[in-house]
């Protein structure tokens, strides 16, 4: 009777109108906010990790993970997840053309009813010891066949004296001037880009250029042909 009496009391205790809050059952041990940090652009990739636990009493299966754009790559390692067990979400950015503060999401979708979208927020800053301007190459309604050139300005923002060692080229059909190779802090070089194709599938790929810097050894700039016909 008195286990009754109890019950009782809770049942109409709450207030008419009142839903009770299911709560989500897959959590994201790193929280829905990440961060790499501050890194230095020389064409290598950021790679993170989210440990995602099921928390519930039912299995969990994760439907699809996908993020805000192409330049960064999420997999799961197991879709199915126990109650009680783990899986994990590797995330790959590739910071090639990015200056400065960088967001980007991933979009985790589960079977999970109370919550079957997981957003986490990635972000972290890009910085350059040798910064280009514009931060990537582009030759604008160039024809094929026809010589076209482009400018990048490179800049030494750093507080050594950087020297540029060597230029990296994907074509044969592209060459450069350069109108420096030693920079002082502050200073700054014109690198002139010329392309001669007559196939654009030559023009596809990343500029490197290689340094004296200890913090960017490797500066790589992503080309865009923008090649239209004859």
């Amino acid at each position: 009777m008195k286990r009754f009496l109890i019950c009782a009391f809770l049942i109409y205790s709450i207030p008419c109108g009142v839903t009770l809050k299911a709560f989500a059952q897959l959590k994201v041990l790193e929280g829905n906010q990440i961060s790499f940090g501050k890194v230095y652009q020389t064409g290598e990739k950021v790679h993170e990790a989210l440990t995602l636990e099921n928390i519930g009493s039912k299995n969990i299966t994760i439907k699809n993970v996908h993020t805000s754009c192409g330049c960064t790559v999420a997999s799961v390692s197991d879709s199915l997840i126990p109650p009680g067990k783990k899986t994990t979400v590797r995330i790959e950015f590739n910071p090639t053309g990015y200056i400065g503060e960088v967001t980007k999401y991933i979009y985790i979708m589960t079977s999970d009813s109370t919550n079957q979208m997981v957003t986490v927020v990635m972000n972290g800053y890009i910085a350059y010891a040798l910064q280009p301007t514009p931060g990537y190459i582009a030759f604008y309604n160039a024809s094929l066949g026809k010589l076209d050139s482009t400018n990048v300005t490179l800049s030494n923002t750093s507080d050594e004296t950087i020297e540029i060692t060597k230029v990296e080229l994907p074509s044969e059909e592209l060459t450069y001037k350069l109108s420096e190779k030693i920079l002082k802090p502050g200073e700054f070089a014109d690198l002139e880009l010329y392309m001669n194709s007559k196939n654009v599938e030559n023009l596809n790929g990343n500029v490197r250029i290689y340094t004296t810097s200890k913090l960017q050894p490797v500066l790589q700039m992503k080309i865009y042909p923008g090649v239209t016909g004859r």
